[in-house]
């Protein structure tokens, strides 16, 4: 009877839906871009992902640019006039089923379009890639050619990533499946972790209930870095036997909708903590407690780190190590290491 029972509960409740952004928030953000910048005339440039930059967060425009749009088309310009938000892409039928924009048309047509609009603006924002040798936009002589006197602002990056700090409820679903999922990953790996495998299994492992929790990509590359491979920061290779009396770093992260997470935890390969590795691991969980317990609203992310730094101090560990190596963490969202200040 209970059986049944359950079984009727079981199917009377319906199937969570899996987390989205409904296209009206990419409308939202358009507004609330262009709001921010006095409503005058706005371009974003999907830019080529600049070469000699690797890492999955070395180039802001992709994000900004998935941020209002629902997607990254390289070459594509995002144009925000007199309230209405349009896509010129070389593939506009492709685009359409990708972006959440409504008006999409040719990029054949964009030099026309300029020539319409710019000769009447006064200003023009741009978004301007931080590290490019130049530091001419793009595409300035373009505009200055069609409107010599124009005034050019390079203020589109920080004022996205104004936006992109608040999260919105869908965004944080989508970071909260990501982050499930990667909790769920930890704990499997932590039951599968022992002297004799090698540090590809662990991360096999991981990434396998990634894909079975529903995020098909991870947001970096796995790091499982097992003995002396735990102290590379951003170690990548995995590889190496892991090897008895010895701790392994999991510094992993799942995706979803673009969404990352990111979470590390150090554990012991035998099961136990020898004493030495038992007092600088409680150092660092003393340590997050205390600045778990600043976090509320009106707190700055240097109370948090103070916090963090007078623990590790307390304990005996060298506080300029610590921030010479990483710091007490770093926002999340569309990046890995999203956009914000600290």
């Amino acid at each position: 009877m209970r059986l049944l029972l359950g079984l009727a509960l079981f199917l009377l409740v319906p199937p969570q839906e899996a987390p989205s952004i409904p296209k009206s928030e990419f409308k939202e953000r358009q507004e609330r871009l262009s709001k921010s910048l006095g409503g005058e005339l706005i371009l974003l440039t999907a830019d080529r992902l600049a070469e000699g930059e690797p890492g999955i967060d070395s180039n802001t425009a992709r994000f900004d640019f998935s941020y209002l749009t629902g997607t990254y088309r390289e070459g594509a310009v995002l144009v925000l006039h007199e309230g209405t938000a349009i896509l010129f892409d070389s593939d506009p039928e492709a685009a359409g089923k990708a972006a959440a924009v409504e008006n999409i048309r040719s990029k054949k047509d964009y030099d026309d379009f300029l020539k319409t609009v710019l000769p009447a603006a006064k200003r023009l924002h741009v978004w301007h890639h931080p590290r490019r040798k130049s530091e001419e936009p793009n595409e300035s002589p373009k505009w200055k050619e069609i409107h010599p006197e124009l005034e050019i602002l390079t203020d589109v990056n920080n004022a996205a990533s104004r936006l992109r700090v608040i999260k919105s409820a869908a965004e944080l679903a989508c970071l909260r499946k990501a982050a499930d999922a990667t909790s769920k990953a930890h704990l499997e790996a932590m039951k599968t972790s022992k002297p004799g495998l090698n540090e590809s299994d662990i991360q096999k492992t991981i990434e396998t209930m990634f894909r079975k929790e529903g995020c098909p990509r991870n947001a970096f590359p796995s790091i499982c870095g097992s003995g002396k491979n735990g102290v590379i920061l951003h170690y990548m290779a995995n590889k190496d036997e892991l090897a008895k009396e010895t701790m392994i770093v999991m510094d992993i992260g799942a995706e979803y909708l673009g969404y990352a997470a990111d979470i590390t935890r150090t554990i012991p390969l035998d099961g136990k903590y020898t004493d030495e590795h038992r007092k600088a691991y409680q150092a660092v969980l003393d340590a997050q407690k205390a600045a778990e317990a600043k976090l509320k609203p009106g707190a700055t992310w240097k109370d948090l780190d103070a916090a963090a730094v007078a623990v590790l101090d307390e304990r005996g560990y060298d506080k300029t190590g610590y921030k010479n190596f990483h710091g007490l963490g770093h926002f999340v969202g569309l990046s890995v290491h999203d956009s914000g200040p600290y």
